[in-house]
């Protein structure tokens, strides 16, 4: 028998290389497709990743935020604390400064008074109260109402009273009470230098 080839054999290998380049070009297809999406997964994965860490960052930063405010807000309850303390502490010491420069004058008057009764014998008082510049000394003289006279005398000669006159004089077995007004004209020395 006698074979004949009509295809011939160019023909023949030309289809094998047809069949071989289109099952090639499928499997480089498929490994590309593969690849892209191993890829995609990939990038996705670290993209996420990346997420995930700066997530827990800024976790971590709003509860050192967080731990912040509540420190200062401590703070700021302390500072009001302490700013109400001071301003206490001045108002304490604003009223320590006025009495201390108030306390010449009534110190000065009571000297003043101290002498003058020391000038007076047998006379003794009982209390001296100050209402403004008016002062009322209530008190006791022994043996006559004379003491008493030499008491207003004496308390004219200072020179810093003004208008002393007696209120009231009352005898009681030869003990006289009786009690005076003046106008104390003293002025506390840190006045008198400003």
């Amino acid at each position: 028998m006698i074979k004949i080839n009509l295809l011939g054999r160019t023909k023949l290998k030309a289809a094998k290389i047809k069949k071989v380049g289109v099952a090639s070009n499928q499997t480089l297809m498929a490994v590309m497709a593969v690849a892209v999406v191993l890829m995609s997964i990939g990038i996705i994965y670290f993209w996420q990743r990346i997420l995930v860490q700066q997530d827990e960052e800024l976790s971590r930063q709003i509860m050192l935020a967080k731990k912040e405010k509540v420190r200062q807000e401590g703070m700021l309850r302390e500072n009001e604390v302490f700013e109400k303390r001071r301003k206490l502490l001045e108002t304490r010491i604003n009223v320590i400064e006025s009495l201390k420069k108030n306390q010449s004058g009534p110190v000065q008057v009571l000297d003043l008074l101290s002498d003058c009764i020391q000038r007076s014998e047998g006379v003794w008082l009982k209390d001296v109260v100050q209402k403004g510049n008016l002062i009322t000394m209530n008190g006791t003289a022994m043996g006559s109402p004379d003491a008493v006279a030499d008491l207003i005398t004496n308390l004219t000669r200072v020179g810093n009273f003004k208008n002393v006159n007696l209120v009231n004089l009352q005898e009681l077995d030869s003990k006289y009470s009786f009690s005076i007004t003046f106008e104390g004209n003293i002025v506390a020395q840190s006045d008198a230098a400003s």
